[in-house]
């Protein structure tokens, strides 16, 4: 069977038998054509819902959901609905997802939400007690999270396990894991260089091993990097690491944070596949005066999702 499109007196061939058809989601005039004989080896997404995933520019407007009041004690969590999108585009229904720096579970949250399994390490504990708190009072509903335990909810399965996750990652298998998705600490001498007023964080440890107790951008990179070694091994090959990153400012000067842990995560096998610029409208914070009148010092309001990948063609690398 073939399709066409008319067009005034125009008689236009769309596609045969062989394709589907999707009006592009960012334009409505324009049809997106796919080939339904192509496996989806990645997600269980259709051609138009993986093309809108692809634009560059990410705005979301997830207000706080039911699990916030519990979450925003943490300061730096991401909505559960944001995670859910990210793993549903990197992983398929079933599949296992890892967050190394879990905090108070997000990433637990979404996957739990979109139907995919999920393990999580922290190092604080106070974090994993606030999670175990939401895993046991809440339930998912209809894809929703929900305070109805009663109502055939669904109960929160994925657990965080306590410690250092470069410890804890020794123990999970080689080639093990669909996706890690994570939202590091992405800061240095956290509460020593006057963090607390630069953000509504609260992220202050005094774990030597918290990446957030780093002694200079040198140091973290290099335990990013020694991270990266543990996340290239568990990953299944053609699968992506996902990281959610702020830039910064250090020293009077802009630092590109998530392209310079990008670039780290190259040097050891990585490929750097995109960056996705993500701002949550419905939560911003208020934009701060900062040095007004006197110069430039941008208030920076979104986080950079920076995708990698494990592609086999090359081997990691040590150091």
């Amino acid at each position: 069977m073939e399709v066409f499109l008319f067009l005034g007196n125009t008689k236009t061939k769309v596609c045969d038998s062989e394709s589907e058809i999707y009006f592009n989601p960012t334009n409505s005039s324009t049809l997106l054509i796919v080939r339904h004989d192509l496996e989806n080896r990645l997600n269980d997404l259709n051609g138009s819902q993986w093309l809108y995933w692809t634009n560059s520019i990410y705005e979301t407007s997830f207000p706080p959901d039911v699990t916030f009041p519990l979450r925003k004690q943490h300061g730096a969590m991401k909505p559960p609905e944001l995670m859910a999108e990210i793993i549903s585009f990197f992983t398929k229904t079933g599949e296992t997802v890892l967050d190394p720096f879990a905090g108070v579970g997000s990433t637990l949250l979404g996957a739990e939400l979109v139907g995919r399994h999920a393990l999580g390490i922290e190092l604080n504990p106070a974090w994993i007690h606030i999670y175990n708190t939401i895993a046991t009072v809440f339930s998912i509903n209809d894809g929703v999270l929900s305070e109805d335990k009663d109502n055939g909810g669904r109960a929160i399965q994925s657990r965080i396990y306590w410690g250092d996750c470069l410890e804890i990652m020794k123990e999970i298998p080689d080639e093990s894991i669909a996706a890690i998705i994570t939202d590091p600490p992405y800061g240095c001498n956290h509460g020593r260089i006057g963090f607390k007023k630069e953000t509504n964080f609260n992220m202050e440890s005094t774990d030597s091993r918290d990446l957030g107790n780093s002694r200079d951008y040198q140091e973290y990179l290099l335990k990013m990097k020694l991270a990266g070694q543990e996340f290239y091994r568990l990953l299944k090959p053609d699968r992506y690491l996902v990281l959610l990153i702020g830039d910064r400012f250090d020293r009077g000067e802009y630092l590109p944070l998530g392209t310079m842990v990008a670039q780290a995560l190259q040097e050891i096998g990585f490929r750097w596949k995109g960056l996705r610029i993500w701002w949550n409208k419905a939560t911003q914070r208020p934009l701060k005066p900062y040095a007004i009148k006197n110069c430039f010092i941008s208030n920076i309001t979104h986080q950079n999702i920076v995708i990698l990948r494990k592609e086999m063609k090359k081997n990691p690398k040590k150091g």
